[in-house]
């Protein structure tokens, strides 16, 4: 009985400490909902489902009746400011109603890293940061997906199959029809059910491609990174930006020429490891992931070991370039307070250094997934990685 109650204390005074001094744990174990694309672009929605809040979220009457506003022959999936709000306002007061699962909640929320960029806020706020950008996401994927319209970069993230032809909006009034009528229980499935259905119908599934990535394209490295002696490199690791292919070759010019840099620093011993970093960018729906192709010349070309090169297949972009290399390093256990290299031509590391790229990454990505960027050899920068580039994001949804 003593040990129960001691227990019980214990719970107590775990809970109640202030959420915000919970911070993301490399060792975190991610919760399954058993859809893969749920979870990599979800992820909230997950622990919506699979967490204790998950029994109040059903029951509760407010958020029944937004679900109810979805089961008519109108439904389009999309979340309007009102209904978001009025979510909002229902999170809000079951988490007076039921602290304690909500905390349990902020504090998954907190240890998993994918939503540190509202680490400074409260569990509630945490919680209703969290549903906003999802609801602002499943309308972006949904719009993107139906009309082709909104997307950030249409020449390459947009559906594989056109969109506007009779037989893609016959499929997507089929979806509609669906999803409005199945037996979905919790008030966002409906909409998330048709935007993750969206991107299988468009052939915009490239974000589980490769999942999870450390049982398989980085299983290999990743064993020989807690056997290294750091001690003998000036950096744990380097990052080479990734360059596409102008036709159907599997890999460009420009991207042999970066790998020839790295494998040149990689010798003289400057870091034990190299991050790839490139997905299936151009041509659209192409078969070549950039890393990939990368891995494979530095390995079978330039005879560096595979062993030591870690792969992010995904990246679209040169601000997730940086990000992806971020999240691979710390999940994978290396000292993020060090500094890390990026392995580039001379002109995208200019780029990269340049209140230009600064903005960028600022307004698409809302943070800057490095700081203190410095350059003192021609061949690479250096920086310090932040965290808040483990934050999730499906506003990008096949690397997000």
């Amino acid at each position: 009985m003593f040990r129960i109650l001691l227990l019980h204390c214990f719970l107590f005074l775990f809970f109640s400490v202030d959420g915000q001094t919970v911070g993301p744990d490399a060792a975190y174990k991610f919760k399954s909902s058993g859809d893969k694309l749920l979870d990599r672009n979800f992820y909230f929605f997950t622990l919506l489902q699979t967490t204790a809040v998950a029994k109040e979220i059903e029951q509760d009457t407010a958020l029944k009746r937004v679900l109810q506003t979805f089961r008519q022959p109108t439904f389009n999936g999309l979340w309007s400011a009102a209904s978001i709000n009025e979510v909002s306002t229902a999170l809000i007061e079951l988490a007076k109603q039921e602290p304690a699962a909500f905390r349990q909640l902020a504090h998954e929320m907190r240890r998993s890293g994918v939503f540190h960029l509202y680490s400074a806020s409260d569990d509630t706020q945490l919680i209703i940061h969290a549903w906003k950008n999802a609801a602002d996401a499943l309308n972006y994927i949904i719009n993107a997906y139906t009309t082709g319209t909104e997307l950030r970069y249409p020449s390459i993230d947009s559906a594989l199959v056109s969109v506007h032809s009779p037989k893609y909006q016959a499929e997507v009034e089929v979806l509609k029809s669906q999803y409005s009528k199945d037996n979905s229980k919790f008030f966002f499935q409906p909409s998330e059910k048709l935007a993750l259905a969206l991107l299988k119908l468009g052939k915009r599934t490239e974000a589980i491609k490769y999942e999870p990535l450390e049982e398989t394209l980085n299983k290999e490295p990743l064993s020989h990174v807690s056997k290294t002696n750091w001690s003998k490199y000036t950096y744990p690791a380097m990052l080479v930006l990734g360059a596409s292919p102008t036709g159907n070759e599997p890999i460009s010019a420009m991207a042999q020429s970066r790998c020839s840099t790295a494998a040149m620093l990689y010798n003289q011993q400057l870091a034990p490891f190299i991050i790839v970093s490139g997905g299936h960018v151009r041509p659209p729906g192409t078969q070549y992931a950039e890393a990939i192709e990368m891995k494979r010349f530095l390995v079978e070309q330039l005879k560096i070991p595979a062993a030591a090169i870690f792969v992010d297949p995904y990246a679209r972009h040169t601000t997730t370039n940086v990000r992806n290399a971020v999240r691979i390093l710390w999940r994978s256990g290396f000292q993020t307070d060090k500094r890390m290299m990026i392995v580039s031509d001379p002109w995208q590391l200019y780029y990269v250094n340049s209140p230009l790229f600064a903005q960028r990454c600022t307004g698409e990505l809302g943070y800057l997934p490095m700081k203190d960027l410095q350059q003192t050899k021609t061949e690479f920068l250096t920086f310090l990685c932040d965290l808040n580039s483990l934050q999730q994001d499906a506003h990008d949804p096949l690397d997000p």
